[in-house]
């Protein structure tokens, strides 16, 4: 059953406001529950996000269990993992849009806002097939908005700590027989303060106060129009544009050494699709097709942050990427009989991603195929249970894999460390195209669906699922310290849940149990080669390789309570433990084991209501050196610390139209890190206006 846990917390609130328009066409979450929605789908709305202040996405979904936020502090990204895993093994869409850098597989959720979405569904465990590749952990997809009256929108400003400004607007009409959707937002900021309980260690870096090289601007434009020329039939077209250029803040550890002062140039993203549903009475058929192009350029410098010299002589830095997907799929269904339904869905996408430098005369072009055949046949046996079976089969082709050390002077790899013995076989310099390492994968599920009485509903699934390996992950080389894998498989895992939901009077719950036994887990080895590069130094080269073996266990729990009408109260807690079951001393990093976020809504007067949040995740592993001889290195670990931080916001709603927010963050000022080394935001006030019509 699809969790409305965190859509009922705020509903005195959310009454005020009505509901938002929700674009159905832009929905991926497969109705397969006993109830009509998807047993293992998560959804927060517009209403929501806006009352808990997210204004990225990566801040709304970390209000939802089994997810937490992951920070790339050394490249200033923010992602979410979803019950440990990353968004490489549950991919981003938009309106079922697959959004993705094809190069290394990352996306920066921090640069998406949320002013333009009606909502954001997270599919986990077992997600559907229908969904496509790479859902091996889940799924996440933005859905925008879509206008519900003959004239709507809303108009936004507000301010926040350091130098930080946000404008935005919504537009829409919906004429019946067609709609037109615009939005267009701006934020901006200088800086983010530290907490005062911050201490400086390396002053270069970092002496406290205002965060260095923290800014940040994101501006969006999203329009959309669409046709309805019936009740069940809708075709729609959507322009999105996003530019975006941001600061890095270097680390402030004292055993870890900044690699370079970095700066993101420019950050765009546009995407254009078209989405389309059919219905022919027993049958329908939904497509979509797209075009997805990401651009970037990264600066990076050596001198102790000054930002005035490049590193390498300027010779390849700045760098930049160019790459594009574009893509169709095609999902129909049909019901066979009053109780049976069965659903085939096939995707098809190309991933291109070219690079190069300034002053650097080479480009280099990596491309890849990836294709997903789904099907899904549901049963439905009685009002009281369901069953859905499935499976899909996930295909990768290389079609172009250029070198990127190829054509560059003074790089050689050897057989040992000392420079006696040069290897000239591996083609890491002499190759121009890397082989083709194609892949592919089947993967099983089946899930049943039940209810006990009006009151109380389960389910419970196993399913096989994969994740393709990145074109990066296949032929990077890092900053000289890797050398490329082209014959790197799939990562699959077996993933099984149980779980429920229960109402008792005012208060409901939820929870959910699960497993997962992942093997060929991409893992990093040392390997008997030595990159050398004048001056003379020898590094020990490292490669990644299917090798490891990760088990993940853990559970959920979400609880909503009204005791009265003016008072809403919710919660959530996730356990998660994951195990490198081949060495248990290589910790798995970035993942906390507890996570624990409240919420208390209290409208004590009509128009005006107060939240608080409390957010807590227990300490998370990072890898922060090395120790020994390759290939017998292992690494050094340290933790995090906890996080355990209070918010709070006051919405006064002064008319039927106009709003008045005021809050603090971090109320307490404390200092904490999701990534080693990069410290959050200490206290941070905040401020908006919103006029509604």
């Amino acid at each position: 059953m699809r969790q409305h846990l965190l859509l009922l917390s705020l509903a005195t609130v959310s009454a005020l406001y009505g509901a938002e328009g929700v674009f159905e066409l832009g929905k991926v979450a497969v109705s397969d529950s006993i109830d009509g929605s998807g047993s293992t789908t998560t959804v927060i709305d517009a209403q929501e996000i806006q009352d808990h202040e997210r204004k990225t996405v990566v801040e709304a979904l970390n209000l939802l269990p089994g997810t937490t936020i992951q920070n790339f502090g050394a490249r200033n990204e923010q992602m979410i993992m979803i019950r440990g895993f990353d968004v490489k093994h549950a991919p981003l869409f938009i309106d079922g849009i697959p959004i993705s850098v094809p190069y290394d597989g990352y996306v920066d959720f921090s640069r998406f806002t949320t002013f333009d979405l009606s909502e954001i569904e997270v599919s986990k465990g077992l997600a559907s097939p229908l969904l496509g590749a790479n859902t091996f952990a889940g799924a996440i997809n933005l859905v925008t908005k879509k206008p519900s009256k003959e004239f709507e929108g809303e108009v936004g400003a507000g301010f926040f700590s350091g130098n930080g400004r946000t404008e935005y607007i919504n537009l829409g009409t919906n004429q019946g027989s067609y709609y037109i959707q615009a939005s267009a937002s701006k934020t901006q900021r200088d800086t983010y303060p530290l907490s005062d309980d911050f201490t400086p260690v390396r002053t270069v870096n970092e002496d406290g106060g205002d965060r260095n090289n923290a800014y940040a601007t994101d501006k969006k434009l999203n329009l959309k129009v669409g046709y309805t020329p019936n009740g069940t039939d809708e075709y729609a077209i959507n322009y999105i544009r996003q530019s975006a250029d941001k600061g890095v803040p270097p680390d402030v550890a004292t055993d870890l050494t900044q690699r370079g002062f970095w700066q993101w140039r420019y950050w765009d993203k546009q995407s254009l699709y078209f989405l389309s549903k059919t219905d022919f009475g027993n049958w329908y058929l939904k497509s979509r097709v797209f075009y997805d192009q990401f651009q970037n350029s990264l600066a990076i410098y050596t001198n102790n942050g000054l930002y005035d010299t490049f590193a390498y002589g300027g010779v390849g830095n700045p760098s930049w990427y160019d790459e594009y997907t574009k893509g169709s799929s095609i999902e129909s269904g049909v019901k066979l009989t009053s109780d049976n339904t069965l659903k085939m869905a096939l995707h098809y996408k190309i991933d291109d991603h070219q690079e190069g430098g300034d002053n650097q005369a080479a480009v280099y072009e990596m491309k890849d195929t990836i294709s997903s055949l789904g099907i899904e046949d549901t049963h439905t046996f009685s009002d009281a249970l369901k069953l859905t079976v499935g499976a899909s089969y996930d295909k990768e082709k290389i079609d172009i894999a250029q070198n990127t050390q190829y054509g560059k002077s003074n790089t050689s790899y050897y057989n040992d460390g000392s420079g006696v013995s040069q290897n000239t076989t591996t083609g890491y310099t002499t190759d121009q195209e890397f082989s083709h390492g194609d892949t592919s994968s089947f993967n099983p599920m089946i899930k049943l669906d039940g209810k006990i009485d009006d009151s109380l509903t389960w389910y419970g699934g196993i399913s096989g699922k994969s994740r393709i390996p990145s074109i990066k992950d296949r032929y990077s080389f890092k900053f000289n310290t890797f050398v490329p894998n082209p014959a790197l498989d799939v990562e699959k895992t077996i993933n099984y849940e149980v779980g429920g939901t229960k109402s008792v009077g005012t208060a409901s719950f939820s929870g959910a149990l699960f497993y997962a036994d992942v093997s060929d887990y991409i893992q990093s080895a040392y390997i008997p080669l030595w990159y050398k590069k004048n001056p003379a130094t020898y590094t020990q080269q490292q490669q990644l390789q299917n090798v490891g073996k990760v088990t993940q266990k853990g559970f959920e729990l979400s609880a909503v309570y009204a005791p009265i009408e003016s008072l809403s109260l919710e919660g959530s807690y996730t356990y998660l433990k994951m195990t490198n079951e081949l060495d248990e001393s290589q910790k798995i990093t970035d993942v906390p084991k507890e996570k624990f976020i409240a919420t208390v809504a209290y409208t004590p007067i009509e128009n005006f209501t107060w939240f608080t949040t409390y957010e807590y995740n227990s300490e998370r592993y990072a890898s922060v050196g090395t120790t020994g001889t390759a290939p017998n290195t292992k690494n050094i670990y340290d933790t995090t610390g906890c996080v355990s931080v209070w918010n709070t916001k006051a919405t006064l709603r002064a008319t039927k139209a106009v709003s008045f927010d005021f809050g603090i963050n971090n109320i307490f000022d404390r200092n904490y890190y999701y990534s080693y080394g990069y410290p959050e935001a200490g206290r941070s006030v905040f401020g908006n206006v919103r006029y509604k019509f």
